[in-house]
């Protein structure tokens, strides 16, 4: 019997024209373990965008981003222009407010763009105390940035179920696939 991972997610991958579309995911984490829930993450990303589009990811860890300087810069201008910004939280007993205020830094997407801010939030510890918080906080820094927020609890059933993540995928993918293809078919002018 197939289990919940073996479902298949709703984009059909063969609906997308030509082999060059890329998708790029910027991660930044806080706490140990984020690493397995990050490659989760963009191997299903990966997974439902098929063979035509090419996958990148970033990785970095909060604590070089409170760093000052041309690497925060570098990492803010980088997450601030990937198709998908992915923050992912460890324990939830604490707030997180350099979280919050590096994404609060960060430009929003140009008019015509579209991105997913994705909250990877919890761990296998089910500390919660400050869920609520969290999720208020990146609700609102997805809409300041004008990015469709989608998150999920992790922790021990993290790698089950990915039908959370596949409507905005989905329309991810479909907005990129409709912006490419204006701009090959965009007429001439002399």
């Amino acid at each position: 019997m197939p289990g919940p991972c073996s479902q298949p997610m709703r984009f059909d991958p063969s609906r997308v024209l030509g082999a060059d579309g890329k998708l790029h995911v910027f991660s930044v984490y806080g706490g140990f373990g984020a690493y397995r829930r990050i490659r989760w993450a963009v191997n299903a990303i990966a997974r439902s965008a098929g063979r035509n589009w090419r996958c990148s990811s970033e990785m970095w860890k909060l604590d070089l981003l409170r760093a000052c300087g041309p690497m925060r810069e570098m990492a803010t201008r980088d997450g601030a222009g990937a198709d998908v910004l992915m923050a992912v939280t460890g324990s939830l007993d604490q707030r997180q407010p350099e979280l919050i205020e590096w994404l609060d830094s960060m430009a929003p997407l140009p008019p015509g763009r579209f991105g997913l801010l994705i909250g990877l939030l919890g761990d296998e510890d089910n500390k919660s105390t400050e869920l609520d918080w969290t999720a208020r906080q990146l609700i609102r820094c997805a809409e300041k940035m004008h990015r469709q927020f989608l998150w999920n609890w992790v922790g021990c059933h993290d790698t089950h179920d990915t039908e959370w993540l596949a409507g905005g995928v989905e329309k991810l993918l479909a907005f990129k696939q409709s912006t490419d293809r204006n701009l090959f078919f965009k007429p001439a002018t002399f």
